[in-house]
């Protein structure tokens, strides 16, 4: 007999759901989202020395969309601002020296498909989306991993999320638009979230890490922690 692929996507929804949400769904049936506050480190490139940073984001349970907006500083001197965002189905960035001179903007087709790509890959940090998002479509492509994509988004951008409940980990895998010079060039991308938390009812991974496969080796730009979360309503 052969296996019914919507029960597979469906069983994998469903342990999402149960790793990210374990007192239940109810605990997030008022929430329009999540507001989270971190703090970490960015690598511009190989090589370079790592830029210290806080944010705080927002992401959206009911659309694809979220707000990230980081801030360097030394001192009470704020040197760099950067926000990246996917909001009504477009994707942007905005880096601003002393917070207020414009020193790099990305936006067009590629950043739109990899934001919303970003978007994808941070729903386990938004557990009321994997209930309350009504355009999420989940394939199963193995026994723990699903393609998540938007049925509202007519690029047709995915990801891979494989969950590991046993460790508290889920790993998220794309071909990904990468910014190299003033175009794009689509590179296998990685994130792992793990050291889960509970917040509110909610399980959090509170370790971000994430990584281009460039073809000199892995390239980990981004490492983040949360350290706080608020829900929206």
């Amino acid at each position: 007999m052969t296996a019914d692929p919507s029960a597979a996507a469906s069983g994998l929804r469903d342990r999402f759901r149960a790793f990210a949400l374990p007192r239940g769904p109810d605990v997030v049936a008022s929430a329009r989202g999540v507001r989270l506050s971190q703090r970490g480190e960015l690598v511009l490139s190989p090589g370079a020395r790592p830029i210290r940073f806080t944010a705080e984001q927002t992401i959206d349970a009911l659309r694809s969309a979220f707000r990230w907006v980081a801030t360097v500083r030394l001192g009470p001197l704020t040197l760099m601002t950067a926000t990246d965002a996917y909001e009504d189905g477009r994707g942007s960035l905005v880096v601003r020296a002393l917070g207020l001179v414009p020193v790099m903007k990305g936006a067009g087709a590629d950043f739109d498909r990899g934001e919303l790509q970003r978007y994808l890959g941070e729903v386990p940090c938004c557990p009321p989306a994997l209930v309350l998002h009504p355009t999420l479509e989940w394939s199963a492509i193995g026994a723990d991993t699903a393609r998540l994509r938007d049925r509202a988004d007519p690029g047709g951008a995915t990801v891979d999320l494989a969950l590991d409940e046993a460790r508290g980990a889920v790993t998220c895998r794309a071909d990904r638009p990468r910014a190299v010079g003033k175009g794009t060039v689509t590179t296998p991308w990685e994130a792992v979230s793990d050291v889960p938390h509970e917040w509110s009812g909610m399980r959090v991974p509170t370790r971000i890490e994430v990584a281009w496969q460039l073809p000199e080796g892995r390239f980990t730009y981004f490492r983040a922690e949360i350290t706080a979360l608020e829900v929206v309503r």
